[in-house]
């Protein structure tokens, strides 16, 4: 551990920080979710294209832990290339004890030494409110976006979550059930490698980049076993046309990926698969079901607009940008712009 405050020390090897003690700070923690966790890091470790980058901060005196960041570094070439094609995501941190907000300052400093040379920018996606750490983020130049986010009560019984699914959206659901579309976990290898390829060709046409394979796999491998992944299909005569993947973590279900096959749109596997996870999701326990993105509140998005169909609030945690590279960054969002139009 290195001192970096007369009160607080931090570590940024994560091989080194104690798995229980760290599992258990984010487990006990309010705002703690899976992407904070050991798993979520070993989900990256070795998968090509990935590089994780843990942070941890400590009470000098007892070597208690009072914050943690957890950062994935993405980049799409190696070699020169790595550089000018690298970002850095932090999904839903950092955590930090309530008792020493300071230790979010510590966090940062040695973040933002890290990456300052490994990425062109970093983007920090709140999952809940981060003012606690917004002033320690301003110190270092960060620019925040708002942004929405849509959390659905489980809580509610199954009657007052249908009712605040729209009209539209019911009607769709009741003819996916007439159509005798059945929605259920995912329970075979073959059935998973299908799943991949729902979600492969979705990305494909709409031109977005996509995680490679082995990242999926690793997720069945590690994840499946230990509940933290839930892989749900819609199935018509026995075949997979949509799938929803699921982390699963404390109270919360966060969406992670979901599509269906194209050829099947008029079954309507999209409007039954996340009203079935809300009901199954509720019957196992689980007390909030998190929505994932809606896109920027002052730009018409579709993807909000379905997802609000289903009910819930919207939130707006907002994000954060930090530009190590400012002007490479405008250049590559640029080059990004044309990749989709060339696809």
């Amino acid at each position: 551990m290195t001192e970096t405050h007369t009160s607080i020390a931090w570590t940024d090897q994560w091989q080194l920080i104690d798995r229980r003690q760290w599992s258990l700070f984010v487990a006990e923690h309010p705002n703690g979710t899976f992407f904070q966790t050991p798993e979520y890091v070993e989900l990256h470790q070795d998968v090509k294209g990935y590089q994780p980058f843990v942070v941890a901060a400590y009470h000098a005196d007892n070597q208690q832990m009072i914050g943690i960041l957890v950062a994935i570094r993405h980049h799409v070439y190696g070699g020169m290339a790595r550089y000018v094609t690298s970002r850095v995501i932090v999904v839903g941190g950092p955590l930090v004890d309530a008792q020493y907000p300071e230790a979010a300052g510590v966090l940062l400093q040695r973040f933002v030494q890290k990456m300052k040379w490994k990425a062109i920018f970093s983007e920090f996606r709140n999952l809940f409110d981060m003012s606690s750490c917004h002033a320690a983020l301003m110190a270092h130049h960060a620019i925040f976006e708002d942004h929405l986010d849509i959390l659905i009560d489980l809580r509610k019984d199954e009657d007052a979550l249908w009712k605040e699914i729209r009209s539209k959206r019911r009607n769709a659901i009741r003819h996916a059930q007439k159509e005798a579309v059945e929605v259920r976990e995912l329970s075979t290898e073959a059935e998973r490698e299908h799943s991949w390829r729902i979600i492969r060709d979705l990305y494909r046409r709409e031109k977005l980049p996509l995680a490679p394979k082995a990242l999926f796999e690793r997720a069945f491998a590690l994840l499946v076993p230990q509940g933290y992944l839930k892989v749900y299909g819609a199935f018509y005569q026995d075949r997979l046309i949509g799938t929803m993947y699921l982390l699963a973590y404390k109270n919360m279900l966060y969406d992670w990926y979901a599509g269906s096959d194209e050829a099947f749109y008029s079954l309507r596997p999209n409007d039954l698969m996340p009203w079935t996870v809300l009901v199954k999701g509720k019957e196992e326990g689980f007390t909030l079901f998190d929505f994932g993105g809606a896109g920027k509140p002052s730009v018409p998005y579709g993807v909000r607009d379905y997802k609000k169909s289903f009910g819930g609030t919207l939130v707006n945690f907002g994000r954060y940008e930090l530009y190590h590279n400012k002007p490479l960054f405008n250049v590559m969002k640029l080059a990004f712009r044309f990749w989709q139009w060339i696809q």
